[in-house]
């Protein structure tokens, strides 16, 4: 008669009015799983005996030895990355995507849909968010470092960043969705060579302003943007974009959707 090894566990018992706990070991004899009870626990709890179950079962967390030291949010930020990751835009932004660049330019466009903050604030989110740690980038986070600096990189990439864009979602004979804005501005910009007086779509007389333009995709995704002078006019911005779209991204058959004031 062949015995093998056993395994110790307590079973909870709670059809009776006061549940109790029965000790017993398992073990396989002659191919079959048996048991046998060495002891019973009376007189306890159910959290009391569901406390000995677990500290068997080697699981158990004793309140008085548990501590929170500290929580930041996670879940968000990572999703948000992953998604990212997984469409490729850290490729798209650049090849070598475990730069540390573009880990910060990824952690901006996450912070950016995550929290809706400043480029400062989301430098000092480390106390309630594990972005920049889901990015790759550990440490502390300096604003002009890994904010301002990562741009500029971003600034010299826009060309190939908006041409593997237009690759993608772009093809010949396809909708293109096209329209600009303004932006005011506040103080003083003397030496800028885009903050202009122009016609300003906020009402906002008497503030300097620059023009910006975006180039969608007919599914409504961001393909090209572009800042212009404030005091440029809207059908100038179009034909410069037909001549875009042709001599940067090789298109020939085009139709553009836009308001009457810019296709005259």
């Amino acid at each position: 008669m062949a015995r093998k090894s056993s395994s110790f566990h307590l079973d909870i018992q709670t059809h009776r009015k006061n549940p109790y706990g029965l000790l017993r070991n398992s073990y396989r004899e002659d191919g079959k799983v048996k048991k046998e009870t060495l002891c019973r626990f009376t007189g306890l709890s159910l959290e009391q005996l569901r406390a000995m179950q677990a500290a068997i079962q080697g699981r158990t967390v004793m309140k008085e030895d548990f501590k929170i030291t500290g929580s930041r949010e996670f879940g968000a930020s990572f999703a948000c990355v992953e998604m990212m990751r997984a469409l490729g835009l850290d490729k798209a932004i650049y090849s070598r995507a475990t730069e540390d660049w573009v880990r910060c330019s990824l952690a901006m466009v996450a912070g950016r849909i995550v929290y809706a903050g400043s480029k400062l604030s989301l430098s000092h989110c480390g106390s309630y968010s594990a972005l920049w740690e889901t990015c790759g980038i550990g440490g502390g986070i300096d604003v002009n470092v890994h904010c301002y600096a990562a741009m500029d990189k971003l600034l010299e990439r826009q060309e190939a960043i908006q041409r593997s864009l237009a690759k993608k979602h772009l093809q010949g004979g396809v909708l293109v969705l096209y329209d600009i804005t303004s932006s005011y501005m506040e103080g003083k910009y003397e030496e800028s060579g885009l903050v202009r007086y122009g016609y300003n779509r906020d009402g906002k007389r008497g503030h300097e302003q620059i023009v910006i333009s975006l180039l969608c995709s007919k599914e409504g995704c961001p393909v090209a943007v572009e800042v212009f002078p404030g005091n440029t006019k809207d059908e100038t911005t179009f034909l410069d974009k037909v001549s875009e779209l042709r001599a940067k991204y090789g298109m020939d058959k085009v139709v553009i959707a836009g308001d009457r004031g810019m296709i005259k």
